[in-house]
């Protein structure tokens, strides 16, 4: 496969200055992320639901697999964005893992979705964590290198967030096709047979599509660039920048914030609503505003700055889950304008959170002489992961603490943890990003960063 990518036609990844990046790069880098994000999240928003009401294991226990995952994702995302940041090869530092990673995401996306019927007990058990953690490693594989493309791509920061906003427009979409995907299966008459169905087709498209980056895009002066001295030392320097440090602090609290949301939406549906057959269209609104306000996003952070702008969303998202824990059976139409409201606002932080990093590992280079974009964005996913897969495993935890029971009708104490979990986690949330994120610099300071002298670059 590295042969065929050689004689393929690339496109060059980095404009010279003055100049912006072209259209056909923006596309070959973003446009085929949802090809990455319908896995995740049709796992992340269904695989617990699928778990307790078709395989009928405990939440807990599904909680527990998944925090095991993660704890496994918290060790291995730090070691491909440092070997990344340090490989050396003819196809430059970041595509050799990015083609690695697929036939390692077909796999565990098959997998997981057709657990075999012959299986039962601790072989099942067995089965679902090994997918996990075949999927999650193979996750980082790709979504670490290809997240440090980015940042290489330009140094003029308004033409990196609309590069973010692209891959971001792109990530989203990924979403409302998992959420298709979901409704698919809840509404089948077997849902176990559904989603196996659905698991070959779409793994293989979605290897087919994220071949694209790899395979068509060029990396800038990919054999000489100071990648870190080791991945120690690497995490040194992030720790030991301010705005880094507030970056990934307020980006795990949105993420915490709105972790289980997507878990929670067809529990929300079936259980508060009554209404199972308006995930969909619960989740298309929630989506749909996200990838339609991005471009709004980005014209108002050129002119009011991306910070003040970040924050301006994040009060939009409390204000919206706010008033979701008030919703009643009879509130669809409610509902579906706050998810909007709150979707728009989440589609905010993704966009100007990835470009306000790149901007923090400018300063870094300043200060270290190297570019650690891979360890960068390690830190970055790392702290994602964690804020997500805490609210996973807190869904699981709350439901069972809480009487949850699969399909009946649930108990005032089950309503209620449904909502905490849908509604006030997320409230909670996002005022306390809000808290944090006041001391950020405004656009402009980032370069400001403290730290040691310059040191010379490590040796290709």
């Amino acid at each position: 496969m590295i042969g065929v990518a050689s004689r393929l036609p690339e496109v060059p990844m980095s404009s010279p200055p003055g100049r912006s990046l072209s259209i056909a790069t923006r596309l070959a880098y973003g446009a085929p992320i949802f090809a990455i994000a319908y896995p995740l999240f049709f796992l992340q928003f269904y695989f617990l639901k699928f778990a307790t009401d078709v395989l009928l294991l405990s939440p807990a226990l599904v909680g527990a697999l998944f925090a095991l995952a993660r704890v496994w994702d918290a060790v291995n995302g730090p070691l491909v964005g440092s070997f990344s940041d340090r490989s050396r090869s003819r196809l430059g530092r970041r595509r050799p893992f990015l083609l690695a990673a697929l036939p390692l995401l077909t796999l565990a996306s098959i997998a997981l979705w057709s657990v075999p019927h012959g299986i039962t007990g601790s072989l099942e058990v067995a089965w679902i964590a090994a997918s996990l953690f075949l999927f999650f490693t193979a996750f980082d594989l790709y979504t670490l290198p290809h997240f440090a493309l980015g940042a290489e791509l330009s140094r003029d920061s308004h033409e990196r967030t609309q590069l973010f906003a692209v891959r971001q427009i792109s990530f989203t979409i990924g979403i409302l096709l998992a959420f298709v995907a979901i409704q698919r299966a809840m509404n089948a008459a077997d849902p176990r047979g559904a989603v196996a169905e659905i698991a070959l087709p779409a793994a293989i498209a979605s290897a087919l599509l994220l071949a694209i980056p790899p395979l068509f895009l060029r990396e800038p002066h990919a054999g000489r660039v100071a990648g870190g001295r080791g991945i120690a030392s690497a995490f040194r320097d992030v720790v030991a920048t301010r705005t880094a440090r507030l970056l990934l602090l307020v980006w795990f609290l949105e993420n915490a914030a709105f972790g289980a949301v997507g878990t929670m939406g067809p529990y929300l549906a079936q259980y508060v609503l009554h209404r199972p057959d308006l995930v969909g269209v619960l989740s298309g609104a929630y989506v749909i505003a996200g990838v339609l306000s991005i471009p709004l996003w980005v014209r108002i952070a050129r002119s009011a700055g991306r910070r003040d702008t970040w924050l301006a969303a994040m009060v939009l998202a409390a204000l919206a889950f706010g008033g979701l824990w008030f919703v009643r059976p009879a509130d669809v139409r409610l509902t579906v304008v706050l998810l909007a409201l709150a979707g728009s606002a989440t589609g905010c932080g993704g966009v100007l959170s990835s470009a306000l990093l790149a901007d923090v590992i400018d300063a870094d280079e300043q200060r270290t002489g190297e570019r650690k974009e891979g360890v960068y964005s390690a830190a970055m996913t790392l702290v994602l992961k964690l804020g997500t897969s805490l609210s996973t495993a807190a869904s699981g935890v709350v439901l069972t603490a809480m009487g949850f029971a699969p399909n009946v009708e649930q108990s005032a104490e089950s309503l209620l943890g449904i909502r905490f979990l849908f509604a006030g986690l997320p409230f909670l949330g996002f005022v306390a990003g809000i808290l944090v994120f006041r001391s950020f610099p405004r656009d402009g300071a980032t370069a400001m960063v403290p730290g040691p002298a310059l040191r010379a670059p490590s040796a290709p």
